[in-house]
């Protein structure tokens, strides 16, 4: 009879799950069920369980995941109810359910078993920690939380995880510490090692090594071109500058030498005023977007100590760094250098931010040559009527 309840019972996980498992679920599957089945029956056979015992505990092992079909989250719960359904059919005595569904109430995380049964389920349960197949449970349960989450751990944070796991989970009996604990800890050393070289590939790639120099070399040839860009609009700007100062220069000096308001008549010197007035015009006004564009301007962005903490501003930039004490400042590089990651950020924060400056200058320059070709074409169209018409 306790052959063939445990069979059907068998048969009914495999069916039910194989029904009603969200394919998300690849660690608390039918593989998991069937797994701490087996190891339940082996530690009853050290802890020389009686055979009611030894039955009640293997049903709930093989109920007591199977609440997963509707989630995580009070799948103890739904184990038990599901659990209940299927005994209540097969005609089991009402104690003996209620003990079986205290056992898969107790599998919950944060509950610390009381019992014997409870511990040899808890043991079996988290019996993958001490075992060969642990790099390849612990996969699937990667998988499985990150498929639920939404979310791809990295490689350290998800060692870091494993680890933590392992480190707080004990076995409670002593045949499973006696079973599965030295081959634990042999996990335990090897996760340490894994983690540590997690946390170095971690490293080289914030730290753009695994990419030779070329992360570091992004960063500097940007940097050079920025500041040359820079440069090469100042001169731009000088030159517009110095072009139209000696238009200007001209102009008065022609204006006050030889065209003055007491002469001007309706003769031959009122019909160059025109001209000459929109010449003058395009000069000051070309001169006045050059010198915005080459003129130094200390600029800042307002922010508080939270944007600082939160690195939602850099201060890379002495217009912004400024603003707070020294020994704040000296504090923050010193955060950068811990974190490479976010060094980097702030780096293409400031690259940004020079890039903004750059199309401001450029902007003006742009304005500054289109109003200095537009002028001059003006004025000489200007000229050449005055001459043909008047």
């Amino acid at each position: 009879m306790d052959k063939q309840l445990l069979q059907d019972a068998r048969n009914h996980v495999y069916n039910y799950l194989a029904e009603n498992l969200p394919p998300q679920y690849v660690f608390h599957d039918y593989d998991h069920a069937e797994e701490v089945a087996e190891i339940s029956h082996l530690l009853a056979k050290k802890a020389a369980l009686e055979e009611e015992e030894a039955l009640q505990l293997r049903l709930a092992a093989w109920f007591h995941d199977v609440g997963y079909s509707g989630g995580e989250e009070g799948h103890e719960e739904r184990s038990a109810a599901l659990a209940r359904q299927f005994l209540s059919e097969k005609g089991i005595e009402e104690r003996h359910i209620q003990q079986i569904e205290q056992l898969i109430r107790s599998t919950h995380h944060e509950n610390v078993p009381a019992t014997l049964l409870e511990k040899i389920l808890h043991d079996a349960n988290y019996s993958f920690l001490g075992r060969k197949r642990f790099e390849r449970r612990g996969q699937l349960l990667r998988l499985e939380e990150e498929q639920l989450a939404g979310e791809k751990y990295t490689i350290l944070e998800w060692n870091r995880k494993l680890l933590d796991m392992q480190i707080s989970t004990k076995f409670h009996t002593i045949w499973a510490q006696e079973t599965f604990s030295r081959r634990k800890n042999k996990n335990i050393a090897s996760h340490k090692e894994n983690l540590a070289k997690a946390r170095k590939a971690t490293i080289r790639k914030q730290t753009g090594k695994d990419f030779g120099r070329g992360v570091d070399t992004i960063y500097r040839v940007t940097l050079r071109n920025h500041i040359n860009l820079s440069s090469i609009a100042d001169g731009k700007a000088n030159m517009i500058i110095s072009i139209n100062t000696l238009v200007l220069s001209i102009l008065i000096t022609a204006a006050s030498a030889g065209i003055s308001l007491s002469q001007l008549t309706i003769g031959e010197n009122l019909k160059f005023v025109v001209p000459v007035f929109m010449l003058m015009l395009t000069s000051l006004t070309a001169i006045t977007f050059a010198v915005f564009s080459a003129m130094p301007k200390v600029s800042g962005q307002d922010f508080t100590e939270e944007d600082v903490r939160q690195h939602r501003v850099s201060l890379l930039y002495f217009g912004n760094f400024l603003k707070i004490p020294k020994d704040d400042f000296v504090h923050y590089l010193q955060g950068l250098k811990e974190d490479q990651a976010i060094l980097y950020d702030d780096l293409s924060r400031d690259l940004y931010n020079l890039g903004q400056v750059l199309q401001k200058k450029y902007q003006l320059l742009t304005y500054a040559y289109r109003v200095f070709v537009g002028g001059l074409a003006l004025s000489f169209i200007a000229f050449l009527a005055t001459f043909l018409l008047l």
